[in-house]
């Protein structure tokens, strides 16, 4: 289930609220380049703690700063409803299975690595 579906019309509503079709597509977009990065990192074997996952985790940090800047806790507590959460996990698996788990555990080493705990 992917969030940012348009069938998808309880979370589809509440995500598009004041936002114009335009800036939607746009954070959409967004979101696509960034999981598409990660997950071909993921299949080319590149671990989690990799400078070149980082990367693309701080890339999705910076997305996530458009909405709420989280400090380490709430990131990592996001992060956590990517394997829980089914619709989080649903949209991250539809790129490459084990992809939610795997942007679970890279953002929990960069949150450590670059967070403050009451940031």
């Amino acid at each position: 289930m992917d969030p940012f579906s348009s069938s998808n019309t309880s979370n589809y509503s509440s995500l598009h609220a004041g936002v114009s079709e335009v800036k939607f597509n746009e954070y959409k977009a967004g979101h696509d380049h960034i999981a598409k990065n990660i997950a071909a990192l993921m299949t080319g074997g590149y671990g989690i703690e990799s400078v070149e996952v980082q990367h693309w985790i701080g890339k999705h940090y910076e997305f996530a700063c458009q909405f709420w800047v989280p400090n380490r806790i709430a990131y990592k507590s996001l992060a956590l409803t990517y394997t829980m959460d089914p619709a989080f996990k649903a949209t991250y698996e539809a790129y490459e299975e084990g992809l939610a788990a795997f942007i679970q555990k890279a953002i929990y080493i960069w949150a450590d690595q670059n967070l403050n705990q009451a940031e």
